[in-house]
């Protein structure tokens, strides 16, 4: 048996979440899904989940169906607070404006700059370049 794909996440972990206005568009989508029949999915023999959640939860969705709607895809998909880490270059949700590393890289980071700057403070040069005296 073809094991399935696990269902895409941010990079925190977390499902992709739709604004009201998201949602709207990706509902009307649904409906047009050639396994939705009457608010059930012919393939799970149930209730379509993707019509009543508020997330990106069907497979069958993400991969035929959204990709008809490629400006509603980007919106969804890349949202602006996803960001690359500096370091490795993964995807990290920013929290701030000044995020700039994945947490992994960012403690590494840290700690060469406090040495950075240890090592400036034990030489006994001030920001002008000149030796204090």
């Amino acid at each position: 048996m073809h094991k399935l794909d696990p269902i895409e996440r941010l990079p925190d972990g977390t499902l992709f979440r739709l604004t009201p206005g998201q949602l709207r568009s990706v509902r009307g989508l649904t409906k047009r899904c050639c396994n939705f029949l009457d608010g059930d999915c012919l393939l799970l023999d149930g209730v379509c989940p993707q019509h009543i959640s508020r997330s990106l939860l069907c497979r069958w969705f993400r991969r035929a169906v959204l990709p008809q709607q490629p400006k509603l895809e980007q919106a969804i998909l890349s949202p602006k607070k996803l960001r690359r880490c500096k370091v490795c270059g993964t995807g990290i949700l920013a929290r701030s404006g000044r995020a700039k590393y994945c947490p992994a890289c960012a403690k590494e980071v840290h700690r060469q700059q406090k040495a950075k700057s240890a090592r400036k403070r034990r030489s006994g040069v001030d920001n002008s370049g000149s030796k204090s005296p």
